[in-house]
């Protein structure tokens, strides 16, 4: 059952998204919020499936909350202004939708959802049987190079590229979006903290727990330092925890 979070300043519009919701038997509304900082707590607190978000609020732009959520949550842009539809492509924002909403619109966003979650089952042939790959094959427009899985500290998107970084501080930008890494590279150890960011867990030094739920991250092979947002942090915690 997808878990969802509202967020927007005008509480009309968050009664109206709830009804419309309403008519989906399998759609969890878990919380609501008309400011960034209420968002903030309910998403670290609760962790949802999605956040059907809108973009002008009161207290800021709503994009800011998009940087700190977990890449396990899904974003649904609800919004007056569709001068914002190229910035929620940019976040890689599950759908868009123009205030008033269309219920046909919003039947679409529900169904790209439950997609979503249901690629994130596990499938038959990735159970713990499978023969994780000994080296990985990062491709770019001058070179190819086989690097061994175990030396790769940490995964970084950047735009339709990945920064991959080695335990010896060499870094290759490779082609391909960071989700088709995750896919190819076993887990655990590499597991996803945020939107751009997947680490090798077996690699992690030490963890800095900062003020405001944030941390500092350092690798074993090295001295670089990785600063994390709080969603990023709190999943780190979680994975440290288990």
């Amino acid at each position: 059952m997808p878990r969802v979070i509202l967020i927007d300043d005008e509480p009309p519009a968050r009664r109206g998204l709830r009804r419309m919701l309403a008519a989906f038997d399998d759609i969890e509304i878990i919380g609501e919020a008309g400011t960034i900082d209420q968002a903030r707590t309910l998403i670290g607190t609760l962790c949802p499936d999605a956040v059907f978000l809108d973009i002008e609020l009161s207290s800021g732009k709503g994009f800011e909350i998009v940087a700190d959520l977990s890449s396990e949550t899904a974003v649904i842009v609800v919004t007056a202004y569709s001068l914002y539809a190229t910035d929620a492509f940019d976040v890689a924002a599950l759908d868009f939708l123009v205030k008033p909403v269309d219920p046909d619109r919003l039947q679409t966003a529900v169904g790209r959802l439950r997609e979503r979650l249901a690629q994130k089952q596990p499938s038959a042939g990735t159970g713990a049987g499978a023969q994780p790959p000994a080296r990985i094959l990062l491709k770019s427009m001058m070179s190819s190079v086989l690097v061994p899985v175990n030396s790769i500290t940490l995964l970084q998107a950047e735009a339709d590229f990945t920064r991959v970084h080695l335990d010896t501080d060499q870094t290759y930008l490779a082609a391909g979006l960071l989700g088709k890494f995750e896919t190819d590279l076993p887990s655990p150890p590499f597991r996803r903290l945020d939107r751009s960011l997947l680490v090798n867990l077996d690699q992690i030094h030490s963890v800095e727990w900062q003020a405001g739920g944030r941390g500092l991250l350092r690798f074993s092979a090295n001295d670089r330092e990785i600063p994390l947002g709080r969603s990023a942090t709190k999943r780190l915690r979680q994975l440290l925890d288990d």
